[in-house]
């Protein structure tokens, strides 16, 4: 065997020697810190991936303050009756993906009350126009409550949603018939989410992992217990 054969089979041997070696490190650090964070195993997740019939698996979204309104647009793939090895590979790419996520994103489960919706609703308007925020009287003026809405429902295999979170008027003597409205926040940018789903039943205050880059990227795969 020649000398120059000889020395690209060591290179080779080499080679994958280390990325097999990086590639098992990684995959215990990606297991001891799932178990770390405490995210739901599959038996006991509550995502889409597992319970619903089709499933749309977002890519990208755009989050984004307009006015007083607070719009999502998500794009991705929409998925009818997807067999069970594909939606099990979805649960566990999704943990994975938010272990290695370097911006360390996460959107936490809170609460909006309509005193709450009333003065946020204030502070965006402020924001969009340059003025300074009143002090709201609340025994003069209406209260403000949030609405949750869906603008398209994507029904393509690559398709898009639209959902919109605006705040609408309540007269005090209506106040105490509202019931507060749970939401998902983004404290990178300090704004609510539209999104609907399982994540609003977890309790106040719990942290689910962001997939990707994007604050729609979530899923009930990565909420940490």
């Amino acid at each position: 065997m020649s000398t120059n054969k000889r020395s690209l089979l060591l290179v080779t041997g080499t080679t994958l020697s280390v990325v097999t070696g990086a590639t098992s490190l990684l995959i215990r650090y990606v297991r001891r810190e799932i178990q770390r964070r405490g995210y739901p195993g599959w038996e006991e997740c509550q995502c889409d991936f597992k319970n619903q019939e089709t499933i749309f698996q977002v890519w990208h979204s755009r989050h984004e303050q307009r006015g007083e309104t607070i719009v999502s647009q998500e794009w991705g793939t929409y998925l009818v009756h997807p067999p069970t090895w594909l939606r099990q590979l979805l649960h566990h790419s999704t943990q994975a993906l938010a272990v290695l996520n370097p911006l360390d994103r996460y959107i936490e489960r809170v609460t909006l009350s309509p005193q709450q919706s009333y003065q946020f609703a204030g502070i965006l308007h402020a924001s969009t126009t340059n003025e300074d925020l009143p002090e709201p009287d609340f025994q003069n003026e209406a209260y403000v409550v949030w609405r949750r809405e869906i603008l398209h429902v994507p029904r393509y295999l690559f398709d898009a949603c639209l959902r919109r979170l605006y705040p609408v008027n309540l007269p005090p003597s209506r106040v105490s018939d509202v019931e507060a409205l749970p939401v998902l926040w983004d404290p990178a940018n300090n704004l609510p989410l539209p999104n609907e789903g399982p994540l609003l039943d977890t309790p106040v205050g719990t942290r689910i992992d962001c997939i990707g880059w994007a604050p729609a990227q979530i899923a009930y795969c990565t909420v940490r217990r």
